[in-house]
């Protein structure tokens, strides 16, 4: 694990967010793909996937960077944590710019770690005409439960092991993915080149029993750092056959953002 408990719970106890960055960008995931967001990224991550692409959320960082201008990558740095408070205002201030975003998006890291951060923000945003988008690698049901009904928008990982290197946390996913009924969501498997069907499969089951009425994105994993093990647009193609034998709805959908050199 790359979360530093310790410096969470002072967060908590002081009212203050641990973050990395806050920018404007296109969603780049998943079905709401071309929409303009709002992006609070979150530090901390309960995970460290072999594919991941936000490596500073997982190193203890002093100071986060706030972007001034909406896409302009104008960052300013502001001292770790944020009170929230402050951050609410941050927040309000940039939906309420000559921009238009049709969400904030609650990204990481793992937002969930920090789940009084979510509850104190998402009024504001609903204020503001904006949907709460939660990412989240599922595996914290509990604090999921403690925000379900600040969410509007439901990202939730199913994370496969040959892709992150990380056991499996079924349990939790299927939880959060139950107890997420009435809300819009999509699940996202990313997979790699070596990923069996298997693992698909067991993806695309539990969508289709909890939740038929949304869709399962196969994410083909992007080659970073270290990492290189993206499947091939063959490999594409099948593990979409074969999850679309037990689900309904499964859509292939790469990082977009990436492809168009959005952060």
């Amino acid at each position: 694990m790359t979360a530093d408990f310790e410096r969470l719970a002072r967060a908590e106890r002081a009212g203050t967010a641990d973050l990395v960055e806050i920018f404007s960008a296109i969603q780049g995931e998943g079905p709401r793909t071309g929409e303009r967001h709002l992006f609070v990224r979150f530090l901390h991550c309960d995970m460290k996937c072999a594919y991941c692409d936000t490596p500073a959320c997982h190193v203890p960082l002093d100071a986060w960077r706030l972007e001034k201008t909406p896409g302009r990558r104008d960052f300013e740095r502001r001292p770790n944590p944020e009170p929230v408070d402050a951050l609410r205002d941050i927040v309000v201030g940039a939906l309420s710019g000559p921009v238009r975003h049709t969400a904030v998006s609650f990204t990481g890291g793992e937002p969930l770690l920090q789940p009084w951060v979510i509850r104190a923000l998402a009024p504001a945003v609903r204020a503001r005409g904006a949907k709460v988008l939660l990412e989240t690698d599922a595996n914290l049901d509990a604090a999921f439960l403690s925000v379900r009904d600040c969410i509007d928008v439901l990202s939730m990982d199913w994370k496969l092991a040959s892709a992150t290197g990380e056991p499996v946390r079924e349990g939790a996913h299927r939880n959060i993915l139950s107890a997420s009924r009435g809300i819009e969501a999509y699940v996202k498997a990313v997979f790699a080149g070596s990923t069996a069907d298997d693992e698909i499969l067991a993806a695309a089951r539990a969508v289709a029993e909890l939740r038929p009425d949304i869709p399962l994105v196969l994410q083909p994993a992007t080659p970073f750092a270290g990492f290189r093990d993206a499947p091939s647009p063959d490999r594409v193609l099948a593990a979409q056959e074969a999850a679309m034998a037990v689900h309904g709805d499964v859509r292939a959908i790469p990082q977009i953002h990436r492809l168009s050199g959005q952060m």
